[in-house]
């Protein structure tokens, strides 16, 4: 612990002599679950705070104190920071789990339950105070500490605010275990005025009594001062609150107070938190000890532990003061001290602060150095804080500093407002067009990302893969000492470039740069608990985990279950924060245990994993390959109609983003594949024919349509034509082979049967897949099996042993098929309805255009021309 001026111990014990109020602290012992202290600034909430929890400690018991400043701007950060408090204090009994439950915890969807699940498990009575808690939306404050003592029997909560309690909060509180302590209490009897009064001033005060302007704290300690510094009262009745502080800081300047103290509490109101080493930083080489003992002795601020060690925050109302008079100077005078201390906060995580100070010294160019840093940190924890602070800028700092409107856009993004951050991401990549080649590649690194997200967004997938093509080639120029600029955040960047480019279908690309992405790992410690167990910060990691998530989903979606396996297995090695993992970083990542789980024929572990991530529908662009699993998942448990809608709700309008043609591609043989389970043949050819014709995607279907039909002949061309693709989808594949196998052997061909199915065996076996067996009725594989070598009997054997004798597939209708007669005259039914016109324009007589056309009709099944021409068309059948 430091050592102060005389040896003693500063911050081992605060300066509450000065404040002692046991008609105060008794309320605290009264023992009510929650505790509102609700009183003006300088009111000494905050030291009312301190000392309950000091006391706490006397007793042995449990306390927790944080309050909502530069570090806890929200209350998900404020959730966070209490459960490392507690898990510090070695306060829950499942250690593990509540470490577990911390890392990645800005992740975790619903902070409050988590929190309060884990509070349930306390292993002793714990006091939790919060303070400043006017920062944040006091109403949702006080139901959240609500939800929390229901949750932990053990827990107690006093909240400190400037805020008065107003009837629909005190009616929100009606019917919990509620003390609330206001304005009134706070304020000073003249006895405890007096006392305060004549503490720090170290004068005796004539027995007449005080009045008014001795009843806030605050006020009391001034009168101290100027009795002190001044020997003589300073009027404070008359002064508003923020007069107030005014007031006690000319009272400081006496002929008692060190020539510099006046600048030393100035620079030094500018940190959130005061250390030694930010004194040194700021001009004093002995850390202000000096000032800081006359600071604490006088009550305007107070000591307080933090991860970094002991700080000295100031009096709120002091510091705002403070640093409204420091910023009434020349602005050069002002923004060295700024950027100082935000060059200062950075180097101590405290990314917001750091950010701000940079801002309001102007220094732009360190704004965007540190906003590069740590961006993917300010978008999760303070979105709605850079949102304000970057908004207040003139607009063209922010078009003649494009990071910055980057910035801006990725946390509108985090708060999803998507429209809006378009706008900036689009303003920031317009800027390229006005820069030369010898730019910053760290930069264009960063710009020509935002430029790929925002293409994305926007649904240009084409153009997205050329700006991803550009920040592969910039990322390649750059040195060492370049990448080592931005290793925070290039695997991120690299992830998006390899969703570019798997959105095009570009396969091997994305596989390239994600495992580029994969070898960039940050593995920064920045807190150390008690036993040595290291927390790890939210960004830590991240871009490694979304590449290698993203890789793992690539890999599963193509059929390569081995490589998905191994990748995932490499996630399991590294654990992530487990709340990463069914968040937007994990979509990809669930969806390749979904698919794993689908060949292993475990539907209901697949169904959970896509359930994990249900919630992201609406909110991704991953939505189609989602929606995939989904059906396929449907389809397989016989549940096609349910497949079928959920496809169809998905493409609603409004309902989704923009899909690329890659994804579009597999919702089309997703929605064929329902509409073939359902039994109609017509939809699934019809949707089918949305894709090329040359797609293997679309020759696989209609192969298997034709298979289910009888059409055997047909389908075993198409299958075969389907596997000729040089980097296939292996599970398209396999549908593919089997299906061919299936036809060859109804046909006759035994080894052309032999063959396709020892292709489809080889590849299952490989991938550990016996999920395109699953499509096939058992009397098929049986069929097939005879034909086979050993080794594929075997594999097939094993399968059929498990098999049930239903498949999600039923046997369809043979084929419409019509002559060449037949189909010349409903070619030219399309033109007219007249006999005599129709035999003219196929040189026969009207009596055989009247044959050929009743054949036809029965054929169709159609009892008119209108029906005739309907079912031909939904059949294929007029297409020349």
């Amino acid at each position: 612990m430091e050592q102060g001026t005389g040896g003693r111990a500063r911050g081992a014990r605060l300066p509450l002599h000065m404040l002692d109020r046991p008609r105060l602290t008794e309320i605290f012992d009264r023992g009510h679950a929650l505790t509102v202290i609700s009183g003006p600034a300088g009111g000494g909430k905050s030291v009312l705070l301190s000392q309950w929890a000091t006391m706490q400690e006397e007793r042995a018991a449990a306390a927790v104190r944080l309050g909502f400043d530069e570090s806890v701007t929200n209350e998900h950060l404020m959730l966070r920071e209490i459960l490392t408090k507690v898990i510090v204090q070695d306060l829950i009994a499942d250690r593990s789990t509540a470490r577990s439950a911390l890392r990645g915890f800005d992740s975790v969807r619903d902070p409050g339950g988590e929190l309060g699940r884990l509070l349930g498990d306390l292993s002793r009575p714990c006091v939790l105070l919060i303070d400043n808690a006017e920062r944040a939306d006091e109403r949702s404050l006080l139901g959240r500490a609500l939800d929390l003592l229901d949750a932990a029997p053990l827990l107690r909560i006093v909240v400190a605010t400037r805020r008065s309690t107003v009837t629909r909060t005190l009616q929100m509180l009606a019917s919990a275990d509620v003390c609330v302590v206001g304005p009134a209490h706070l304020f000073f009897t003249c006895d405890e005025a007096r006392a305060v009064v004549e503490r720090v001033s170290g004068q005796a005060l004539p027995p007449h009594p005080l009045g008014e302007e001795s009843a806030l704290p605050l006020a009391a300690r001034a009168l101290g001062l100027a009795l002190a510094t001044h020997r003589g009262p300073v009027e404070i009745a008359a002064v508003e609150v923020q007069g107030l502080a005014d007031a006690l800081m000319a009272s400081l300047i006496g002929p008692d107070a060190p020539a510099d103290f006046q600048e030393f509490l100035l620079r030094t109101s500018v940190p959130g938190r005061v250390t030694r080493e930010i004194v040194r930083r700021l001009g004093w080489p002995d850390g202000g000890d000096e000032h800081l003992d006359r600071a604490e002795l006088y009550g305007l601020g107070m000591w307080e532990p933090a991860d970094d060690g002991l700080g000295f925050v100031y009096t709120p109302l002091l510091r705002e003061a403070l640093a409204r008079r420091l910023d009434q100077r020349p602005l050069d005078a002002v923004a060295p001290i700024r950027r100082t201390v935000a060059l200062w906060a950075s180097e101590h995580g405290r990314h917001l602060e750091a950010l701000t100070n940079a801002m309001r010294a102007r220094d732009y160019v360190l704004a965007v150095r540190l906003g590069r840093k740590s961006w993917f940190i300010l978008s999760r924890s303070s979105p709605r804080e850079v949102e304000t602070l970057l908004r207040r800028e003139n607009p063209l700092v922010l078009a003649r500093h494009p990071l910055l409107g980057m910035l801006l856009a990725l946390v509108l993004l985090r708060l999803g407002q998507r429209l809006r951050a378009f706008a900036y991401f689009q303003g920031a990549a317009l800027s390229l067009g006005r820069r030369g080649v010898d730019d910053d590649p760290v930069e264009r690194f960063w710009m020509l990302s935002a430029k790929a997200l925002a293409e994305r967004f926007a649904g240009q997938f084409r153009r997205s893969g050329m700006s991803a093509d550009l920040v592969v080639q910039v990322f390649h120029t750059m040195d060492a000492e370049q990448r080592a600029e931005c290793t925070g955040f290039a695997a991120l960047l690299l992830s998006n470039c390899g969703l570019s480019f798997f959105q095009l279908g570009r396969i091997s690309d994305a596989i390239e740069v994600l495992e580029l992405g994969m070898t960039i790992q940050v593995a920064h410690t920045v807190m150390i608990l008690e036993d040595g167990v290291g927390l790890r910060m939210p960004d830590d990691d991240g871009g490694w985990y979304h590449c290698v998530a993203t890789l793992a989903g690539v890999y599963a979606l193509r059929g390569r279950l081995s490589d998905a396996r191994r990748v995932l297995d490499e996630i399991d090695g590294a654990d992530p924060p487990p709340a990463w993992r069914s968040e937007q970083f994990g979509i990809l990542e669930q969806i390749a245990h979904a698919v794993i789980a689908i060949a292993a024929l475990d539907l209901d572990e697949a169904r959970r994993r896509t359930d994990s991530i249900a919630h992201h529908l609406g909110t991704t662009e991953l939505w189609a390959y989602l929606v995939c699993v989904q059906s396929e998942i449907e389809v397989r448990e016989g549940r096609a109609a349910e497949a079928s809608l959920a496809i169809a709700h998905s493409l609603g309008r409004g309902v989704n983003s923009a899909v690329s043609d890659y994804g579009s591609s597999r919702l089309t043989v997703a929605q064929a594949m329902a509409s073939l389970a359902l039994g109609d043949q017509t939809a699934a050819r019809r949707t089918a024919a949305g894709l090329p014709g040359d797609d293997p995607a679309r020759l696989a279907v209609e192969a298997f349509v034709a298979l289910l039909t009888g059409d055997d002949a047909r389908s075993y061309a198409a299958a075969e034509v389907a596997q000729a693709e040089r980097d296939p989808d292996l599970d398209r594949l396999c549908l593919a082979a089997i299906t061919s196998s299936a036809a060859a052997a109804r046909l006759g061909r035994r080894e052309a049967s032999a063959r396709a199915m020892s292709r489809a065996v080889a590849v299952m076996r490989e991938q550990r897949s016996q999920a395109p067996l699953a499509l096939f009725a058992t009397d098929v594989l049986s069929e097939v099996r005879e034909l086979c070598a050993p080794t594929e009997q075997e594999f097939l054997d094993s399968y059929l042993a498990r098999a049930s004798d239903g498949c999600p597939f039923p046997a369809l209708p043979p084929p419409v098929r019509l002559t060449s007669r037949e189909l010349a005259v409903m070619r030219e039914l399309r033109r007219t309805s007249s006999t005599d016109a129709l035999a003219a324009a196929l040189f026969v007589s009207p009596n055989t255009v009247k044959v050929q056309r009743r054949s036809a009709y029965r054929k169709l099944g159609a009892s008119n021309r209108e029906q005739a021409l309907l079912r031909a068309a939904e059949l294929g059948l007029l297409e020349d």
